[in-house]
C-alpha cells in the first residue's frame, strides 16, 4: 500500500476508536464532556482529510486504472482487505467501489479468473454493505439483493468452464458463489432451490476430483447450515416432499451432532430444538422448557459468539414464541421467564467490552430493536430503546435530543395561537385540560425528536457518515431508514405513535420530492407534528452556522418542502432565539444524559 491508502487506515481506524469510546466510569462529568467535545473535534478533522484523500488520491487512480501497473492492482488488493476483514468492517463502501473498478479492469481485460474472483469479492462486499437492512420489510430490501445475487449468480455461471480452469483457487470462487445466491435470495422457496442445487454439485465426484484441494468437507458443512436456516418453512406447508427431505437431511447433519455433547453449541442446539418443533417432534412445552434452560445456563458476561446467541438472540426468540402463542402469554411464570431474561439481555449489553463490540455484536443489537415484544411484566420497547440509543447509539441519541427541543419549541409557539392545532392525533382528542393537553404535546414533539431517525440505528452507518461523506449506493440504502424506522416503531404499543415522523420526516409538503415516496400526508393523523419535524430536521442536518440563513432556504421552499402552517410562525423573535439557543448553544445537557447512562 501507498502512503495516502495507510493514511486513510489511520483515520478509519482512529475514528472508529473515537466513537466507540465510553469509558465514563473512573471520569468526573467535566473531564468526560471535555473529551468527547475533543474527539467530536478530531472526527470532523479526519472527516475531511479522509474525503480529501479519496477525491485526489483513490479516485483518479481508479479512474485511469486500464494504465495502472500491477504493484498499484496489488496496493488497490490490500488496500480493500484491510477496510474488510469481515469483522470490523472498517470500511465496506470503498471496498465495494474498489472491487466495481478492479471488476471493470478484469472485463476490459478479458481475464476469466479475475472476472470470477471480482464477482465474488463485489458480491461479498455488496451482502455486508445490505445488511444495513436486516429485518426489513423483504419488498423493499428485494431491489438492493438483486444486483448482489446476480453478481454471485455470474460467477457461479462460470460452472459449465470448471473442467477447463486451471486454477483451483477460481475453482473455489465459483462453489462459493453458487452457494451465496441463496443469501441474497428474499424468496424462501428460491433459497431452498438454490442450496439444493450447490449440496448435489458439492457431493458429486466429478467435481471434487477437478479440484481435490478444495475445502469439500467444508462447503458441504456451511451448505447444510444454509439449507437449515430454512427450517420455519418445516411448519408452514408448501414443501415438495423432496424439499421437506433436503431441509430435514440438513438440519440433522448440522444440529444431531450437538445434541449429546456434554458442552454442546447452542448456536446449534436451538436450531435442533426449533427444528424438533417445527415438525412437530417436540410440542410447545417441551419447546419452552428448552429454550428456557438455554438461556439460564448461559452467565451474562460472556461476550463471545456463543455467549451473545444465548444471552441476547434467544431472549428475542423467547419473546416471539410467546408473541405468536397468546396461549402462552396468559401463564404468568413465562410472562415472569420472559422480563428476568429480557434484563439480562439488557445486563449483556450494557456491560460488554468495547473490544468485543464487533460486527456480531452490532447484529444482536438490530434483532433487539426489530425483535423486542414488550408484554404485561416487562419493560416497555420505550425505556429499552431509550437505554440502548443512550448506550449504544450516544451521537444518535443526542442529534435526537436537539431535534425533539427544536420541535418542541416550535409546537410551543404554535400551539400558543392555536391550541387545536394538533387535534386530529387521536390521543390528543381525549385530553379536556388545557394545561394537562399542551404538557402532553410538547413532550410528544421532544419524543418524536428523539425517534424520527430511529431507522438508521439498525442500519450502523453512523462510523461510516462520520469517516467520509456516503457513496450513492450507501445514501440509498440509508434513504431507506425511514421505513425500517416506522416498522420497528410500529411493532409496541409504547412507540407506535412516533411511527409516521419516522417515516415521513424526510417527505416534501406537496409531495413532489423528498423520500419516501409513498409517505401520503393527508392520511397520516400525525401530519401536523411531521410537518414540524421537516422543519426541525433541516435546521439540524443542515450544518448552518446563521439561523437567518437556514430560515431563508426554508423560507424558499414554502408551500413545496415545508409547510406554510409551520413556517408562517418561524419569524416570532422569541422562537427564533430559542431555536438559536438550541442549534448553536452548548449540547451538555444531552452529554450528561449520556454519561449519567454509564455512571449510574
Amino acid at each position: 500500500m501507498v502512503a495516502y491508502q495507510e493514511k486513510i487506515i489511520e483515520n478509519t481506524e482512529r475514528i472508529a476508536a473515537l466513537i466507540a469510546e465510553t469509558d465514563a466510569e473512573h471520569s468526573s462529568f467535566d473531564d468526560w464532556y471535555l473529551r468527547r467535545m475533543e474527539a467530536e473535534e478530531e472526527i470532523v478533522r479526519r472527516k475531511a482529510e479522509n474525503t480529501r484523500l479519496l477525491s485526489e488520491k483513490l479516485f483518479p487512480v481508479l479512474d485511469r486504472l486500464y494504465e495502472a501497473d500491477q504493484d498499484t492492482i496489488d496496493g488497490l488488493l490490500a488496500f480493500a482487505d484491510r477496510l474488510m476483514d469481515w469483522n470490523t468492517n472498517l470500511d465496506n463502501g470503498i471496498y465495494v467501489v474498489i472491487h466495481d473498478a478492479l471488476l471493470s479492469l478484469a472485463r476490459h481485460d478479458r481475464d476469466r479468473d479475475r472476472i470470477i474472483m471480482e464477482l465474488y469479492k463485489l458480491g461479498m462486499g455488496h451482502y455486508y454493505l445490505n445488511r444495513a437492512l436486516q429485518g426489513m420489510d423483504k419488498r423493499v430490501a428485494a431491489r438492493f439483493f438483486f444486483r448482489n445475487e446476480m453478481l454471485f449468480t455470474e460467477a457461479g455461471s462460470y460452472l459449465k468452464f470448471f473442467a477447463e480452469i486451471e486454477s483451483e483457487e477460481t475453482k473455489g470462487y465459483i462453489i462459493r458463489s453458487l452457494a451465496n445466491i441463496a443469501i441474497c435470495a428474499v424468496d424462501r422457496k428460491k433459497r431452498v432451490a438454490v442450496t439444493s442445487r450447490i449440496l448435489k454439485i458439492i457431493r458429486d465426484p466429478y467435481y471434487r476430483e477437478l479440484a481435490p484441494g478444495l475445502p469439500w468437507d467444508r462447503f458441504l458443512r456451511a451448505s447444510n447450515q444454509q439449507m437449515s436456516a430454512n427450517r420455519s418453512m418445516l411448519s408452514k406447508g408448501g414443501l415438495s416432499p423432496s424439499e421437506l427431505s433436503e431441509i430435514l437431511e440438513a438440519c440433522l447433519a448440522v444440529f444431531e451432532p450437538e445434541k449429546d455433547q456434554e458442552n454442546p453449541n447452542i448456536r446449534w442446539l436451538w436450531p435442533y430444538y426449533e427444528m424438533e418443533y417445527s415438525c412437530g417432534f417436540a410440542d410447545l412445552a417441551t419447546t419452552c422448557s428448552r429454550l428456557e434452560k438455554l438461556i439460564r445456563l448461559q452467565p451474562y458476561d460472556r461476550y463471545d459468539m456463543s455467549g451473545l446467541y444465548g444471552n441476547v438472540q434467544l431472549p428475542v426468540y423467547y419473546g416471539e414464541l410467546l408473541r405468536t402463542n397468546p396461549s402462552l402469554l396468559e401463564d404468568p411464570e413465562k410472562r415472569q421467564f420472559l422480563s428476568e431474561a429480557y434484563e439480562k439481555m439488557l445486563k449483556t449489553i450494557l456491560s460488554c467490552p468495547t473490544e468485543n463490540q464487533d460486527v456480531f455484536f452490532r447484529y444482536e443489537i438490530t434483532l433487539v430493536i426489530s425483535g423486542y415484544h414488550e408484554t404485561a411484566g416487562t419493560r416497555s420497547f420505550r425505556e429499552v430503546s431509550g437505554i440502548l440509543m443512550k448506550r449504544m447509539f450516544p451521537r444518535e441519541y443526542v442529534e435526537g435530543r436537539i431535534t425533539g427541543e427544536l420541535m418542541r419549541s416550535i409546537a410551543a409557539r404554535i400551539l400558543a395561537s392555536e391550541p387545536d392545532f394538533f387535534d386530529d392525533i387521536p390521543f390528543v382528542k381525549a385530553i379536556q385540560n388545557p394545561d394537562a393537553k399542551e404538557e402532553r404535546i410538547l413532550q410528544y414533539a421532544a419524543d418524536c425528536g428523539l425517534y424520527h431517525d430511529f431507522g438508521l440505528l439498525k442500519m450502523n452507518l453512523a462510523r461510516t457518515m462520520s469517516t467520509r461523506n456516503l457513496f450513492d449506493e450507501e445514501d440509498q440504502i440509508m434513504r431507506v431508514h425511514t421505513r425500517s424506522g416506522q416498522e420497528d416503531l410500529l411493532k409496541n404499543p409504547s412507540t407506535e405513535k412516533f411511527a409516521d415522523i419516522a417515516f415521513g420526516h424526510h417527505a416534501w409538503y406537496n409531495g413532489q420530492g423528498g423520500y419516501p415516496e409513498d409517505y401520503i400526508r393527508t392520511r397520516s393523523p400525525y401530519r401536523m407534528m411531521t410537518d414540524i419535524a421537516a422543519v426541525a430536521v433541516f435546521l439540524q442536518e443542515g450544518g448552518f452556522t446563521d439561523l437567518e440563513e437556514a430560515l431563508a432556504e426554508i423560507y424558499a421552499e414554502e408551500g413545496r418542502r415545508f409547510s406554510p402552517m409551520v413556517t408562517r410562525y418561524l419569524g416570532d423573535e422569541k422562537l427564533k432565539k430559542e431555536l438559536s439557543e438550541i442549534l448553536f448553544g452548548s449540547r451538555e445537557a444531552f452529554f450528561r444524559e449520556v454519561y449519567d447512562s454509564y455512571t449510574l
